[in-house]
Protein backbone atom coordinates (compact mmCIF):
# COMPACT_ATOMS: atom_id res chain seq x y z
CA UNK A 1 0.00 0.00 0.00
CA UNK A 2 1.21 3.47 -0.89
CA UNK A 3 1.50 5.90 2.03
CA UNK A 4 -0.70 9.00 1.72
CA UNK A 5 1.19 12.26 1.52
CA UNK A 6 0.33 14.88 4.10
CA UNK A 7 -0.47 18.50 3.33
CA UNK A 8 2.59 20.68 3.64
CA UNK A 9 3.82 24.23 3.27
CA UNK A 10 6.61 25.49 1.08
CA UNK A 11 8.31 28.85 1.16
CA UNK A 12 8.21 31.31 -1.73
CA UNK A 13 9.26 34.85 -2.43
CA UNK A 14 7.07 37.60 -3.79
CA UNK A 15 8.09 39.92 -6.61
CA UNK A 16 9.20 42.45 -3.98
CA UNK A 17 11.25 39.79 -2.08
CA UNK A 18 8.79 39.19 0.78
CA UNK A 19 8.82 35.67 2.23
CA UNK A 20 5.60 33.68 1.76
CA UNK A 21 4.12 30.31 2.69
CA UNK A 22 2.45 28.23 -0.05
CA UNK A 23 -0.03 25.79 1.53
CA UNK A 24 -0.22 22.63 -0.59
CA UNK A 25 -2.52 19.58 -0.42
CA UNK A 26 -1.44 15.94 -0.53
CA UNK A 27 -1.18 16.07 -4.34
CA UNK A 28 1.07 19.18 -4.24
CA UNK A 29 -1.48 21.66 -5.49
CA UNK A 30 -1.41 25.17 -3.97
CA UNK A 31 -4.43 25.80 -1.73
CA UNK A 32 -3.49 29.06 -0.07
CA UNK A 33 -0.74 31.68 0.04
CA UNK A 34 0.18 33.18 3.45
CA UNK A 35 2.76 35.71 4.57
CA UNK A 36 5.51 34.07 6.56
CA UNK A 37 5.31 36.64 9.40
CA UNK A 38 1.58 36.20 9.99
CA UNK A 39 1.68 32.39 9.67
CA UNK A 40 4.63 32.12 12.04
CA UNK A 41 2.85 34.27 14.68
CA UNK A 42 -0.23 32.03 14.42
CA UNK A 43 1.96 28.94 14.83
CA UNK A 44 3.46 30.40 18.02
CA UNK A 45 0.00 31.07 19.47
CA UNK A 46 -1.03 27.46 18.94
CA UNK A 47 0.19 24.79 21.36
CA UNK A 48 0.45 21.07 20.79
CA UNK A 49 -1.18 18.44 23.01
CA UNK A 50 2.19 17.52 24.50
CA UNK A 51 2.86 21.12 25.53
CA UNK A 52 -0.62 21.47 27.11
CA UNK A 53 -0.18 18.22 29.09
CA UNK A 54 3.27 19.30 30.24
CA UNK A 55 1.90 22.64 31.49
CA UNK A 56 -0.95 20.99 33.45
CA UNK A 57 1.32 18.42 35.13
CA UNK A 58 2.45 19.49 38.66
CA UNK A 59 6.06 20.55 38.91
CA UNK A 60 8.24 18.49 41.24
CA UNK A 61 10.42 20.54 43.52
CA UNK A 62 14.00 19.45 43.51
CA UNK A 63 15.07 18.36 46.99
CA UNK A 64 17.94 20.41 48.36
CA UNK A 65 20.90 18.28 49.21
CA UNK A 66 22.55 19.01 52.53
CA UNK A 67 26.29 19.09 52.16
CA UNK A 68 28.44 18.51 55.24
CA UNK A 69 30.76 21.36 56.05
CA UNK A 70 28.90 23.90 53.92
CA UNK A 71 29.57 27.52 54.97
CA UNK A 72 26.79 29.45 56.73
CA UNK A 73 24.74 31.68 54.42
CA UNK A 74 24.67 35.47 54.83
CA UNK A 75 21.00 35.53 55.84
CA UNK A 76 21.60 33.08 58.73
CA UNK A 77 24.59 35.10 59.93
CA UNK A 78 22.57 38.34 59.75
CA UNK A 79 19.72 36.77 61.78
CA UNK A 80 22.20 35.59 64.42
CA UNK A 81 23.69 39.10 64.64
CA UNK A 82 20.23 40.66 65.03
CA UNK A 83 19.28 38.26 67.83
CA UNK A 84 22.56 38.97 69.67
CA UNK A 85 22.08 42.75 69.41
CA UNK A 86 18.48 42.46 70.65
CA UNK A 87 19.52 40.42 73.71
CA UNK A 88 22.30 42.91 74.51
CA UNK A 89 19.92 45.88 74.22
CA UNK A 90 17.29 44.19 76.42
CA UNK A 91 19.92 43.39 79.07
CA UNK A 92 21.15 47.01 79.06
CA UNK A 93 17.62 48.38 79.40
CA UNK A 94 16.87 45.98 82.28
CA UNK A 95 20.04 47.01 84.16
CA UNK A 96 19.29 50.72 83.63
CA UNK A 97 15.75 50.23 84.98
CA UNK A 98 17.08 48.45 88.07
CA UNK A 99 19.65 51.19 88.68
CA UNK A 100 16.91 53.85 88.40
CA UNK A 101 14.73 51.94 90.89
CA UNK A 102 17.64 51.71 93.35
CA UNK A 103 18.29 55.47 93.04
CA UNK A 104 14.61 56.26 93.73
CA UNK A 105 14.57 53.99 96.80
CA UNK A 106 17.74 55.65 98.15
CA UNK A 107 16.23 59.13 97.68
CA UNK A 108 12.94 58.19 99.39
CA UNK A 109 14.50 56.31 102.33
CA UNK A 110 15.57 59.34 104.49
CA UNK A 111 12.16 61.02 104.08
CA UNK A 112 10.35 57.83 105.11
CA UNK A 113 12.59 57.42 108.16
CA UNK A 114 11.91 61.03 109.22
CA UNK A 115 8.13 60.57 108.89
CA UNK A 116 8.24 57.42 111.03
CA UNK A 117 10.28 59.23 113.70
CA UNK A 118 7.78 62.16 113.80
CA UNK A 119 4.83 59.81 114.29
CA UNK A 120 6.60 58.04 117.14
CA UNK A 121 7.66 61.32 118.75
CA UNK A 122 4.08 62.60 119.01
CA UNK A 123 3.20 59.67 121.31
CA UNK A 124 6.18 60.22 123.66
CA UNK A 125 6.41 62.40 126.82
CA UNK A 126 7.80 65.99 126.48
CA UNK A 127 11.32 65.20 127.69
CA UNK A 128 11.66 62.43 125.10
CA UNK A 129 10.24 64.75 122.40
CA UNK A 130 12.96 67.33 123.12
CA UNK A 131 15.68 64.70 122.83
CA UNK A 132 14.21 63.43 119.55
CA UNK A 133 14.03 66.99 118.12
CA UNK A 134 17.71 67.52 118.92
CA UNK A 135 18.58 64.23 117.22
CA UNK A 136 16.40 65.15 114.21
CA UNK A 137 18.12 68.51 113.74
CA UNK A 138 21.50 66.80 113.92
CA UNK A 139 20.35 64.23 111.32
CA UNK A 140 19.01 66.95 108.96
CA UNK A 141 22.30 68.87 109.22
CA UNK A 142 24.24 65.70 108.47
CA UNK A 143 22.00 64.93 105.47
CA UNK A 144 22.28 68.49 104.04
CA UNK A 145 26.08 68.52 104.42
CA UNK A 146 26.31 65.07 102.84
CA UNK A 147 24.15 66.07 99.85
CA UNK A 148 26.21 69.26 99.29
CA UNK A 149 29.46 67.30 99.32
CA UNK A 150 28.05 64.55 97.06
CA UNK A 151 27.00 66.79 94.13
CA UNK A 152 30.25 66.07 92.27
CA UNK A 153 29.28 62.51 91.19
CA UNK A 154 26.11 60.40 91.34
CA UNK A 155 27.91 57.43 92.84
CA UNK A 156 29.26 59.47 95.73
CA UNK A 157 25.77 60.89 96.38
CA UNK A 158 24.25 57.41 96.55
CA UNK A 159 26.93 56.08 98.92
CA UNK A 160 26.63 59.12 101.20
CA UNK A 161 22.84 58.85 101.26
CA UNK A 162 23.10 55.19 102.30
CA UNK A 163 25.56 56.06 105.08
CA UNK A 164 23.35 58.88 106.34
CA UNK A 165 20.35 56.59 106.32
CA UNK A 166 22.18 54.02 108.48
CA UNK A 167 23.31 56.70 110.92
CA UNK A 168 19.78 58.13 111.09
CA UNK A 169 18.34 54.70 111.84
CA UNK A 170 20.93 54.14 114.58
CA UNK A 171 20.31 57.54 116.18
CA UNK A 172 16.55 57.03 115.99
CA UNK A 173 16.88 53.64 117.67
CA UNK A 174 19.00 55.16 120.46
CA UNK A 175 16.45 57.99 120.93
CA UNK A 176 13.60 55.47 121.10
CA UNK A 177 15.50 53.55 123.78
CA UNK A 178 16.05 56.73 125.80
CA UNK A 179 12.37 57.66 125.46
CA UNK A 180 11.33 54.19 126.64
CA UNK A 181 13.58 54.47 129.66
CA UNK A 182 12.18 57.93 130.52
CA UNK A 183 8.62 56.68 130.08
CA UNK A 184 9.36 53.68 132.30
CA UNK A 185 10.81 55.95 135.02
CA UNK A 186 7.79 58.26 134.82
CA UNK A 187 5.40 55.33 135.16
CA UNK A 188 7.39 53.99 138.16
CA UNK A 189 7.27 57.35 139.93
CA UNK A 190 3.51 57.66 139.28
CA UNK A 191 2.90 54.18 140.69
CA UNK A 192 5.03 54.96 143.77
CA UNK A 193 3.12 58.18 144.35
CA UNK A 194 -0.21 56.35 144.08
CA UNK A 195 0.95 53.63 146.46
CA UNK A 196 2.08 56.28 148.99
CA UNK A 197 -1.29 58.07 148.79
CA UNK A 198 -3.29 54.83 149.09
CA UNK A 199 -1.12 52.40 151.12
CA UNK A 200 -3.98 49.92 151.72
CA UNK A 201 -4.28 48.88 148.01
CA UNK A 202 -1.76 46.53 146.48
CA UNK A 203 0.01 47.22 143.24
Amino acid sequence: MAVKKKARRTTLRSSKGKKLYAVRDSKGRIKDIQTYKRAHAADLRKKSKAEVAKKKAPKKKAAKKKVAGKPVSRSVAAKARRSVTRTVKSARSATSRRAAAVRKAVRKAPAQARAAVRKAVRKMPPQAQKAVKKAETAISKAVSSATKKAKSTVKQAESMAVQVQHSAEKSAASVFDQAKEIAGKVSDTVQNAVSNVMPGEAK
